[in-house]
């Protein structure tokens, strides 16, 4: 499809945007759903089937589709580039007119710079900027070839990283907001907090230490430094407070509160990947220190930047050993890692390249989810590999519209219908919302229109994200049953927006936040299959 010709982004998944007739669909079979609802099921699926072909009406009934969470989530990247002009607008900082960098305040501006404020109203000045910030009216060449997509993407965010300084808050107050409109319960967003000082006390204590070779002396080394444990405590302080600003803003504490304050927000930690192996190594033992101490709402690690970056493919198998060493000291703390992220022809990517990230995030490094996974088909033993995510319960996430834009996989060449078949658990997910001029909703509707995806496997997939999420607590469901008998306090109930729970279920899900949440989606997706089922 995109392959043969240059596509305008952002794709909303609609299948004349996709250039595929409506009877192109590709037949996937449903997985078995054994919490569904039988017969309303079926109905909304035939529902569903109708109106396919008509993008708007399809995007009415996804916008109002209860989607659990979204896990792979960065939130440097999510929010739209209209937000960051304001923010840099209001603090007084200068734009580079040739480069569409910003470049820290106070005016007067440099030569060559413009105030931020000349962004704000409509006209030339501001449309170049949103599409230097984003992939908004961004054209892939028609050769096929991904770099230019890839390559745009990722240079965005050096150009609006100054406009996000000291406004976390006001980005976690938006993108709550924006989950909350599409009924999505749940956000596990991507933060690093003191990554430069950490780096900096890291260069004081090992400067002349390239490679860590000697894990556990420079993990010892490292936590033991009063100095790091004083960078844990500023690092969380730094989320906690990020919270407190953003429900502040939204006003969370008014009687009713906004939606948005009853979205669940947790953090990973982001490891930067494209450094010297100290410095991955001391962001994982941080990350790791947040996560197993239940600090500033850090619930995991994962690592990010680009995969095919040089010093990320050079160190990739470090890397693996790095995180399969400090998971092996902390098993408890949850690990997502980018793994997979690749095509074939990327700068230069290729041969082994393909064949082992995937391999080795899951039986290296003990990944409990993979982010991307879209090279699967060259990876040693796919279905080898397949079936060891099933039986490890591994999740995937796939964030559809930014493979598309990246790596231009999609339609057949996208794995996410081989996972599924192979019973590997997905969750639909954005990536960089922001950046790719996207949601969920429009990634759900990348799934119906690009991947033939069911309302079964979008119940399937929408129940994984919660499942398979790093918030705390047990989950509602009973072990190797998946989606088909609630855990003992919640074995006899129905979720029922109109109806209580029993008391024993009651306490269970007051105890655990990730049961609560997971109760919700029950009861809203038997909310939506009643109001569509006669449609």
């Amino acid at each position: 499809m995109r392959k043969r010709y240059g596509i305008r982004w952002p794709v909303l998944a609609g299948l004349t945007a996709l250039g595929v007739a409506a009877g192109a669909l590709p037949a996937v079979a449903a997985a078995p759903d054994r919490g569904g609802s039988g017969s309303e099921q079926a109905q909304v699926q035939a529902y569903l089937a109708r109106i396919a072909g008509s993008p708007s009406e399809l995007r009415r009934f996804l916008a109002e589709l209860p989607k659990g969470g979204d896990l792979h989530h960065h939130l440097g990247g999510a929010v739209r580039a209209e937000s960051l002009i304001g923010y840099a607008a209001r603090d007084r900082k200068c734009i580079d007119a040739a480069t569409h960098v910003v470049v820290p305040g106070p005016q007067p501006c440099g030569a060559g710079q413009r105030p931020a404020q000349d962004a704000l109203p409509p006209g030339p000045f501001r449309r170049q900027i949103i599409e230097a910030w984003s992939m908004r009216g961004f054209v892939l060449p028609p050769d096929g070839d991904p770099q230019p997509g890839h390559d745009h993407f990722f240079a965005t965010f050096g150009k609006f990283e100054e406009a996000e300084t000291g406004h976390d808050a006001d980005m976690l107050a938006e993108v709550t907001q924006a989950a909350a409109r599409e009924h999505s319960s749940y956000l596990e967003t991507l933060v690093t907090p003191e990554e430069g000082a950490l780096n900096q006390l890291v260069d004081r204590i090992h400067p002349k230490d390239p490679v860590p070779s000697g894990l556990a002396e420079f993990h010892a080394t490292l936590t033991a430094d009063p100095r790091f444990q004083a960078l844990v405590r500023r690092a969380a302080a730094e989320n906690d407070r990020s919270v407190r600003d953003y429900r502040e803003l939204l006003g969370c504490d008014n009687q009713p509160a906004p939606p948005a304050c009853r979205v669940a927000v947790r953090f990973d930690y982001q490891v930067l990947r494209a450094q010297d192996p100290r410095h991955v190594f001391a962001e994982q033992i941080l990350g790791f220190e947040l996560a197993r101490q239940r600090l500033g709402g850090v619930v995991g690690v994962n690592m990010v930047q680009p995969e095919d970056d040089p010093v990320a493919l050079r160190d990739y198998t470090l890397h693996m050993k790095m995180t399969g060493y400090l998971k092996s000291r902390s098993p408890s703390v949850r690990v997502s890692l980018h793994a997979g992220e690749l095509a074939e022809g990327l700068n230069g990517v290729g041969g082994r390249d393909l064949s082992f990230h995937i391999n080795e995030a899951v039986g290296i490094a003990g990944a409990d989810r993979i982010g991307h996974g879209v090279d699967l088909s060259h990876e040693t033993d796919p279905e080898a590999l397949g079936a060891r995510m099933r039986r490890q319960h591994v999740l995937v996430e796939a964030p559809l519209i930014s493979n598309a834009q990246i790596l231009r996989v999609h339609g057949d060449r996208h794995p996410l219908r081989t996972y599924l078949d192979a019973g590997v658990p997905v969750a639909l997910a954005t990536d960089d919302p922001g950046v790719s001029r996207t949601d969920l909703t429009a990634v759900f509707q990348q799934a119906v229109t690009d991947q033939g995806v069911t309302v079964s496997r979008l119940r399937t997939m929408a129940r994984a994200s919660l499942d398979h999420a790093f918030i705390e607590g047990r989950g509602l469901w009973k072990e190797q049953d998946r989606y088909g008998t609630f855990a003992q306090p919640c074995r006899n109930d129905t979720p029922d927006p109109d109806r209580p729970p029993s008391a024993a279920c009651r306490t269970f899900l007051a105890a655990s936040p990730k049961a609560g949440l997971q109760w919700k989606l029950e009861a809203d997706w038997r909310d939506f299959e009643n109001r569509y089922a006669h449609r």
